[in-house]
């Protein structure tokens, strides 16, 4: 560690400079509005005075370096605000003809795809009753009917789909039945779309023949090219919930196998000098070409492009560093797609290698084992240790959850999904040949039935995961402040790096202190947007008494989706047998509030009988007295929940307005929050 922090401090790689100047480029151009006119007088001064200190006398250039340096980052922090600029103007245009871009994907109840509307894409989903089969990549089809915007209708603290949508430039959405769109004719791909595509499906048909068991097929189509369509809910969870989430979504591990295959496969080339070139290119072919036939998500992304650095370097026979390498990947990334600095899988990527690449040996030092067997497994520890430490934050701040087992899990799964990710691309090179392919495609068959029995398994102990874990992004600042200054100080003995990691800490309780000391009074009612369940949490203190249809709760899949996030927001995860409040079918009274649910298998009540009603909320698709209710309770709030049908909703709406009473449809406009 201290070879990293002392003698090549961070600091001193150029690289690693212009990439942070970069970020907070983006970050700025993100968060803080800047003109044109400004962000162009900023640029061309800085690049004026960086010009003119280079022009000074040797001993003047000297002491005045740190002006030219300054002013190359403030360059590349206009750089970052102008590509941040650049990647978010999109005109959206919406046409009436459009092109597909894949075949359909099989959704529980339609077909989901992309099509290609101007500069943008239409995420569109057709009816099951529709011809897939006459729909193919080029397709051009003709809508009968308009797009709409993309909404989000998520919980408090759940998955914002629009925001995540608007990154891959997907701004609207559109349900086609077959009525509702004509097809107009064809159009070729270009020839690298065509080529992946059929690349992929070569994959997938290989993988069908050889590999008979449904649920094993899609681990393994999902290990080999992240083609995740087919995967099980419930086993990708456990994956989750056991730490090794990594295996079975393609990363930097996937393509650090193949290029250390790679380098062992053209190892007798080294021979040759003049044959380098040619190895060295074949590499980078057989790298991006597996980068773009998975998808080039921004992990694999980050491990091609880092991976290309170390080939050219080692092929000019340049020194180079690792933490070098990982600055001008993220630069070029950014540079690309500068939006990558919001992806999840881009910041575990670099959180990972970093962690690996600092911690990773000091870790292993720690403890010295004779055994080699035992060394090695040691080894492989640390490597776990070492990425978990820079992750960890992450993990807990985007997904409220830590895996318990991931030490454990990992030991086991990595190996075997390294054995059989090797054996898949020995099955796709000889599955011409079927009396060898047939006894390779059973045995990666059996291997992956072992790897996802001890995964489920391990999942299933009472102890593999701490959930409801709410960290905030202040909080997570304060986990890397710690991290990273204990660390400079375990390297360097320096008192400051010790005293800044114990105000980290103490930042991070004080934080969580404050925020449990504001819920302790907290007293809401949350109906949540579930499509075609009735879900209705009352949040009390640190507890929550759930009301609504108990197949969702049961069910660990629809929970973690529905009402999981939203608990763990308000630090509500205990469930409560009792409240403070009166559950008395069907109210729901508080000291200050009344809740009147309305279900057909409820008796309505006589509302000349009620003194007050605040809160009527509708389930199951009930008949309403919309003209009782406006003549006695003109000031109520109507709730439409989702387990009513969308027509039904818009009938009640177009009623309610009529009659000049508030309304909120959860289908529509996302969960209902009220303060009871």
């Amino acid at each position: 560690m201290a070879t990293i922090f002392k003698e090549k401090s961070w600091w001193q790689f150029t690289l690693t400079r212009i990439t942070l100047s970069l970020i907070v480029g983006v970050l700025l151009g993100k968060y803080v509005f800047i003109p044109k006119w400004l962000l162009l007088f900023i640029l061309s001064g800085s690049i004026i005075v960086w010009v003119m200190v280079d022009q000074l006398s040797m001993i003047a250039y000297f002491k005045k370096r740190w002006i030219s340096g300054l002013s190359i980052l403030v360059v590349f922090i206009g750089v970052g605000i102008r590509v941040y600029q650049l990647a978010t103007k999109t005109t959206i245009q919406i046409k009436a003809r459009v092109i597909l871009q894949g075949i359909p994907i099989k959704k529980p109840n339609s077909y989901q795809a992309t099509a290609a509307m101007g500069e943008t894409l239409l995420l569109i989903y057709f009816h099951p009753s529709t011809n897939i089969h006459l729909l193919n990549a080029g397709t051009i089809i003709h809508l009968h009917k308009k797009p709409l915007p993309i909404a989000n209708t998520s919980n408090p603290g759940g998955f914002n789909f629009k925001e995540y949508a608007a990154s891959q430039k997907i701004h609207h959405q559109i349900y086609l039945t077959s009525k509702d769109f004509s097809i107009v004719g064809e159009t070729n791909l270009s020839f690298s779309i065509s080529l992946l595509s059929k690349a992929q499906q070569y994959v997938l048909k290989t993988l069908e023949k050889y590999i008979h068991n449904p649920r094993e097929r899609s681990v393994s189509e999902a290990l080999l090219i992240g083609y995740k369509k087919n995967l099980d809910k419930e086993l990708m969870n456990a994956y989750s919930n056991t730490g090794v989430i990594h295996i079975i979504a393609i990363s930097g591990l996937h393509l650090g196998m193949i290029y250390a295959l790679l380098r062992w496969l053209f190892k007798p080339m080294n021979r040759l000098k003049k044959m380098q070139w040619l190895k060295s290119s074949a590499i980078l072919f057989i790298i991006w070409g597996f980068t773009l036939l998975t998808g080039a998500g921004a992990s694999v992304l980050r491990a091609a492009v880092m991976f290309s650095f170390l080939l050219l370097g080692a092929h000019q026979n340049r020194p180079n560093h690792i933490i070098n390498t990982l600055a001008a990947s993220a630069f070029c990334l950014l540079l690309y797609q500068p939006l990558f600095l919001w992806d999840i899988g881009f910041q575990l990527s670099y959180a990972a290698v970093i962690g690996i690449v600092v911690f990773a040996k000091p870790i292993e030092k720690w403890i010295y084992i004779e055994n080699k067997i035992l060394r090695y497994c040691w080894q492989l520890s640390s490597v776990t240790f070492a990425a978990q430490l820079l992750t960890s934050p992450l993990l807990l701040y985007y997904f409220n959850s830590f895996p318990n087992l991931f030490l454990f899990t990992n030991f086991i799964a990595v190996p075997i999904s390294g054995c059989i990710l090797y054996l898949l691309i020995g099955l796709l090179l000889i599955a011409p040949f079927s009396f060898i392919a047939i006894p390779i495609g059973t045995l990666i068959e059996w291997l992956i039935l072992q790897m996802n029995s001890f995964i489920q398994n391990s999942a299933t102990l009472p102890f593999a995961i701490n959930e409801y874990i709410q960290v905030s992004l202040a909080q997570t600042i304060c986990l890397y402040i710690f991290i990273i200054a204990w660390a400079v100080w375990i390297a360097q003995k320096n008192r400051v790096s010790f005293w800044l990691g114990c105000s980290g800490v103490l930042f991070f309780i004080a934080i969580r202190s404050i925020d449990l000391i504001q819920l302790q009074n907290q007293q809401k009612l949350i109906v949540y947007h579930a499509p075609k369940y009735t879900a209705i949490d009352i949040l009390e203190r640190l507890g929550h008494r759930y009301l609504g249809d108990r197949a969702l709760e049961r069910n660990n899949i629809l929970k973690n989706n529905y009402l999981s996030p939203t608990r763990t927001l308000y630090r509500v995860g205990l469930p409560l047998q009792q409240t403070t409040m009166m559950l008395r079918a069907p109210f729901v009274i508080s000291r200050n509030k009344k809740v009147l649910l309305v279900h057909p298998r409820l008796a309505f009540p006589e509302l000349y009988m009620i003194p007050e009603i605040d809160l009527i909320i509708f389930l199951g698709g009930p008949s309403i007295p919309f003209t009782k209710i406006a003549s006695r309770f003109p000031k109520t709030i109507l709730v439409f929940d989702s387990s009513n049908p969308l027509w039904k909703i818009q009938l009640w709406k177009k009623e309610a307005d009529r009659l000049h009473l508030r309304h909120h449809s959860v289908p529509e406009q996302g969960a209902f929050e009220y303060n009871l």
